[in-house]
């Protein structure tokens, strides 16, 4: 069935461009029954009650709510020179919570104020809920630079980074040792790494350095690897 956003159910129109796809691309029609979500859990089925002018209305059938994951999850990602839309889509996927793109000293791309790519990450994470059935829409935050991020970091029961140093530990050793966290946060590096700067502030935020294995992964691997262990490992109970 056909699923469409809808911020607030209680106001059953599909906005503008939901509405453009429905008629025009997927020529729907009065009477054509579609499921409409709102991004914070709740779901509906809905019944097309009429079309006038590009605008479509909806008659609420059934409503469902979803509960969020027993973990929210924060993905800070570096955010590398071409994999950012997949690691977006991919983490959506995986339920995270908030997704925040850094720019480390290190990254290829360089800190700007194009608003543009903010809304790219937040309509391609849209596209991925509606496409797994994901009733949670991420928050997709603004670009900002991996010092400052690290230099105030919010609360989470758990703070993890992804390093290529010695003392970085396993995840399953990691998380063995911790009491089940209802809060994660995760940092991966850019191409290259964090710096020593950037991972000592991290160290002195909380972050628990990670070894993600003995091989050297590349950004969206190293997400997507580690996003789908800590599913695995804390979305199922």
């Amino acid at each position: 069935m056909h699923r469409f956003y809808l911020p607030n159910l209680q106001q059953a129109t599909l906005g503008a461009e939901e509405a453009h796809h429905a008629l025009n691309v997927l020529r729907l029609k009065a009477g054509d029954t579609v499921n409409v979500f709102d991004g914070r859990g709740h779901e509906a089925q809905a019944s097309i009650s009429q079309i006038s002018n590009q605008s479509v209305q909806l008659k609420l059938l059934t409503q469902s709510n979803a509960a969020p994951l027993p973990c929210r999850i924060t993905l800070a990602q570096a955010i590398p020179k071409k994999s950012m839309d997949l690691i977006v889509q991919k983490a959506t996927e995986l339920g995270v919570a908030t997704i925040v793109p850094l720019v480390s000293e290190r990254s290829v791309v360089k800190l700007d104020d194009d608003s543009k790519k903010t809304e790219r990450w937040r309509e391609i994470a849209l596209e991925s809920c509606k496409q797994c059935g994901n009733n949670w829409l991420p928050e997709i935050q603004s670009q900002r630079k991996a010092h400052d991020f690290l230099a105030a970091l919010p609360q989470y029961d758990l703070k993890l980074i992804g390093s290529l140093q010695p003392d970085a530990k396993p995840l399953k050793k990691i998380l063995g040792d911790s009491v089940k966290p209802s809060s994660i946060l995760i940092l991966i590096g850019p191409e290259g790494d964090f710096t020593p700067a950037e991972l000592n502030l991290a160290k002195s935020a909380g972050c628990l350095p990670l070894s993600l294995g003995p091989l050297v992964l590349r950004a969206e691997t190293a997400a997507i690897y580690t996003l789908s262990i800590l599913h695995h490992e804390l979305q199922n109970r």
